[in-house]
Parts: C-alpha cells; structure tokens; sequence
C-alpha cells in the first residue's frame, strides 16, 4: 500500500500537469496544431488499415479542432470533410457523406472569393489525389467553376487551364462520361501539346 507522501506526490505531479495543459491551451493563443497533425496522420494510417471506426473519430476530432478560432488550416480542413465523406458513404450513412461534401463546396467557395491563389492550388491538389464518390458529380459542377476562374485569371491558353481540364476529365471518368472526359483531355492537349 502507498504511504501517503507517494499520494502527495502523486497528486502535485498530475495538478501541476492540468495546470500546464490549461495553461497552454488558454489565453485566447490556443494552438492545437501538434494535436491536429496526430490526429490526421493516426486516421490515415488507421483508415488505411482498415480501422475505419478509429480512423473517423480521428477526423472528426481534427475537424472540431481545425474549426476552432486560431486553429484554421484550409488544406486540412478540406481532407477531413473529404475523408469522413468516403468514410461516411462506405458505412451507408450518405446524408452526412453529402453533408461533408456540401461544407468541402462552402470551404472552397469562400477560400476563392478571397482571391488567395494558393486556394487553387490546394484545391487542385485535392482534386488529383482524392476520389469523392456519390458526391463527384456535386464536385465536378463546382470545378467548372474553378476551371472558369482559371481561364479568366490565367488566359484560356495556360498551363493551369490545360491542368484543369485534366482534372475535369479525371471526375468525368469517375463519372463513367467517357466521351465527355476525351473532350476534355483534348482540350488540355491543345493547349499544351506533347513534347
């Protein structure tokens, strides 16, 4: 059995840790940015393993985090709402894999209006590394968006352009609009022609 200053002891120590934890986390400076990175990495990892209970707490945890004042990373925040939409729609529950897919639009709307083109290339990135299930036609409409804003800011014949098309033709094909998605392709093509 314990004598008591070990209990003493016991008890300081754990105070003097939820004092620092507050301490840290007050002040209006919260930055739970080294909490976000985990909790993204662990849910990748464990959605690939397949533990995709474990996986979604995660990027639902990550997400709050991402949408507390002080906390906000784009990027970040748009590959949660595209990973719990997968995770959502693989589990049947589709109302909230829209519902992720709808806030992924808003995010991205809002990230365009404020004329930061790093949102374009965030979004690009996005596009090319992800797949967005029974939402890609939601997607795609939103890109046309995005590839009309390229071809405005950039000219109808740049290279971001030529990219976009390529991600369009890459969501066609999700969509099985074959046809569609060879326009597109050739159109990227006319604009940068194979070397």
């Amino acid at each position: 059995m314990p004598d008591i200053t070990q209990l003493v002891i016991a008890l300081v120590a754990v105070g003097t840790t939820v004092i620092a934890l507050i301490a840290m986390r007050s002040g209006g400076k919260t930055n739970y940015k080294a909490e976000i990175e985990g909790l993204l990495s662990s849910a990748l990892l464990q959605q690939h393993a397949g533990n995709v209970a474990e996986a979604q707490q995660n990027y639902e945890r990550a997400m709050q985090l991402l949408e507390y004042p002080g906390s906000h990373d784009d990027a970040k925040l748009a590959s949660c709402y595209i990973h719990l939409a997968e995770i959502y729609e693989r589990n049947g529950n589709f109302a909230r894999a829209k519902e992720m897919h709808d806030r992924l639009i808003q995010l991205w709307t809002k990230q365009l209006k404020s004329g930061d083109d790093s949102a374009l290339i965030d979004i690009d990135f996005a596009m090319t590394h992800n797949t967005f299930g029974s939402g890609t036609a939601q997607i795609l409409e939103f890109y046309d968006k995005v590839v009309s804003m390229k071809e405005n800011r950039f000219g109808p014949n740049s290279p971001q352009v030529a990219d976009a098309y390529m991600i369009t033709a890459k969501l066609l094909r999700a969509l099985g609009e074959k046809e569609s998605a060879e326009l597109a392709e050739q159109k990227a093509a006319e604009i940068r022609p194979a070397n």
